[in-house]
């Protein structure tokens, strides 16, 4: 066997995994599901899942950074080669990530399903890191002075809300129609507030 078959084959036996233990999560809960009923599912035996992973937990560790680290990707991947581009055309950015987010939306429900908390929060920390790492924000000349960590966790905040909401919605909308709702909520000042009387 060749190396780029071996690396073939490894990459479907890491995936079948993968995706047996995403489908039980969402069946049965990760505190039920087993090494036993993952390779069950997988049609591996047990042996095949300690060569690639140490327990359900790496198992699940990696699961998560992967989707964390594509979705660093996808919101500098349209840009690749650019210097700089506009606020009304950031649009492909945020499109990326929602069609990023929708094709693996039973990943994100199973991460969300061990825990919403922990999620969010790394959501915030890896789109924070990299609005610091890849890219700055530069207000229109005349804009108030703004605190830049304040405007980077706003964006960060109004981001991974819309997502979180997305997601517990069970991806009810479309990666377009979210991408034009998170844009809109950035971009569109508010107006005034009407208050309900209860009476």
């Amino acid at each position: 066997m060749t190396n780029e078959q071996s690396d073939r084959r490894t990459r479907r036996t890491r995936l079948a995994l993968k995706t047996a233990f995403i489908e039980l999560i969402l069946e049965k809960g990760y505190d039920a599901v087993t090494i036993l009923d993952v390779t069950g599912r997988a049609d591996y035996n047990r042996g095949t899942f300690y060569k690639h992973f140490i327990d359900k937990e790496d198992l699940l560790r990696e699961i998560h950074d992967d989707l964390l680290t594509d979705l660093a990707e996808a919101l500098v991947r349209p840009y690749e080669g650019l210097r700089q581009v506009n606020a009304d055309m950031i649009s492909p950015s945020i499109l990326q990530l929602f069609r990023h987010i929708e094709s693996h939306k039973h990943d994100f429900l199973a991460l969300l399903t061990v825990s919403r908390e922990k999620l969010r929060a790394d959501l915030l920390q890896t789109f924070r890191h990299s609005m610091q790492e890849d890219m700055h924000i530069e207000m229109k000349p005349g804009a108030p002075q703004l605190d830049y960590d304040i405007l980077l966790s706003y964006q960060t905040s109004a981001t991974v809300g819309v997502i979180m909401h997305w997601a517990e919605t069970r991806f009810r909308y479309s990666a377009e129609y979210m991408t034009e709702q998170l844009i809109a909520l950035v971009n569109t000042p508010i107006d005034h507030i009407v208050f309900k009387r209860r009476t």
